[in-house]
């Protein structure tokens, strides 16, 4: 009796002890939402403690509703009409095959317009509230859960000191992935990831050839975008105390699922 005690006793000592977090939420919108619904309700379900900070334009977060996590509002200039037209927008910027190139071009500068005003503004409304600040500081959160298309989460993570994980793959041929946190993504195997979503690592060579015009496209686009749009938004923000750009924040985000030992151990490519 003694003896399977004492067994027990060191089978106990062996077991790691679990402790529940606290964990702040910055989600998307509509199908990104949803995704990112299913984690927190895992989390929940752990016991973890669960914040979403919300915007009060937010078309899809239902933050009045009474749930298992707590929701923290901030206030933005644009209303929520606003940015369900603009959502809107972009969803049939996707969907219309009627539409000529011109019109197409017109109309993805105009949603893109659109996507840099609703920027700032949650940008702006979540770091211009010095009581906001305050009360996520004293809430010493553990770690920062966001989507990718949601603005200056990396600033929030950098601003509270926490690690910050993505919910899902952030930008078409994974150029923020690869620019910015290192990850090791060659055009001959791994897809783009854009209007050719079928692809995998087996391509024919028209395919490979379609893959690397994509990646050299995407990534000159995503280039330009971070220097003449969000590095002069993150710099009027941080004027007093950034003197780094978002590349910079960018690559302290830990990747959904991909942790930074599990980076070490892919081939350098050459």
């Amino acid at each position: 009796m003694i003896s399977g005690t004492l067994f027990v006793f060191v089978l106990l000592c062996g077991v790691e002890v679990g402790h529940a977090g606290k964990v702040l939420v910055l989600p998307g919108e509509y199908s990104h939402w949803h995704n990112m619904r299913v984690i927190i309700d895992a989390l929940v379900d752990h016991n973890h403690s669960v914040t979403v900070l919300v915007s009060s334009s937010s078309p899809t977060v239902p933050h009045t509703r009474k749930e298992r996590f707590d929701f923290n509002m901030f206030e933005v200039n644009i209303k929520k009409e606003e940015a369900r037209a603009m959502w809107s927008e972009f969803t049939n910027l996707w969907m219309n095959d009627t539409a000529t190139k011109y019109d197409r071009v017109f109309m993805f500068w105009r949603v893109m317009t659109n996507f840099i005003v609703n920027a700032e503004d949650i940008c702006k409304g979540m770091f211009y509230n010095k009581d906001l600040l305050h009360t996520l500081h004293e809430s010493h959160y553990d770690v920062l859960f966001s989507d990718p298309m949601m603005p200056c989460s990396d600033l929030m993570a950098q601003i509270l000191n926490i690690p910050q994980v993505l919910s899902l793959r952030a930008t078409f041929a994974y150029s923020l992935e690869r620019l910015c946190g290192q990850m090791p993504a060659p055009p001959s195997y791994v897809p783009a990831v854009a209007s050719h979503d079928h692809l995998t690592d087996r391509m024919s060579f028209t395919e490979r050839v379609k893959t690397m015009l994509l990646y050299i496209m995407h990534t000159t686009i995503f280039r330009l975008q971070m220097k003449f749009i969000y590095d002069q938004l993150y710099t009027e923000i941080w004027v007093q105390t950034l003197h780094e750009g978002i590349l910079h924040l960018q690559s302290v985000l830990t990747p959904f699922l991909m942790r930074p030992e599990e980076l070490d151990e892919l081939p350098v490519l050459l």
